[in-house]
């Protein structure tokens, strides 16, 4: 094996005009091999074997559970997703080129609209398995699940005349269009 500890350079320079000869030396020293390391943090471990996802102010951070259930690995994207069945909503999280990269710390950036979507679902999350429909999963949020803000509206109104006062429209300068 060739070991290099210093190197010396030595450079013989022509000027082309006048034939003159110039010397420029340059020194390097310490060749020795620098060794570099890579740190796989390992997810914080607190103890509890229900796979949780927290929101956190800027990001969601996935307990060991979450991590050993999902199968997520760093850089990973990670998006979620709303599934609306009926009137109830319900966050899912999966693998997605379109969402956010997973860090080796095992959380992922959410902020913004994002967070404050979700935040609404709660900030809590534990993570079922999506049945029938391989890597994606329900969060199943904190608070009380979410429904549409749909209104229901009875198909027929009895009496149409006990909703006028409601109404914010003057009928006094109606104009009746008979054509006879």
């Amino acid at each position: 094996m060739l070991e290099i500890q210093s190197s010396k350079i030595v450079l013989t320079l022509v000027d082309t005009e006048t034939g003159e000869l110039f010397t420029k030396e340059a020194s390097f020293g310490d060749f020795k091999e620098k060794k570099t390391t890579t740190r796989t943090k390992k997810v914080k471990d607190n103890g509890d074997p229900t796979p949780k996802v927290t929101l956190l102010d800027n990001k969601l951070q996935f307990n060991k559970a979450a991590i050993d259930l999902t199968g997520f690995e760093p850089e990973d994207k990670i998006l979620v997703q709303y599934e609306k069945k009926g009137r109830v909503i319900t966050p899912c999280i999966s693998v997605n080129d379109k969402g956010n990269r997973l860090t080796k710390t095992f959380t992922v950036s959410y902020r913004g609209k994002q967070h404050d979507d979700l935040v609404d679902y709660g900030t809590i999350f534990e993570l079922i398995p999506y049945e029938g429909r391989e890597g994606v999963f329900k969060m199943k949020g904190d608070a009380p699940e979410k429904e549409d803000d749909i209104i229901d509206v009875p198909e027929e109104i009895s009496d149409p005349e006990e909703f006028e006062d409601e109404l914010d429209v003057d009928t006094s300068d109606t104009v009746d269009f008979t054509f006879g």
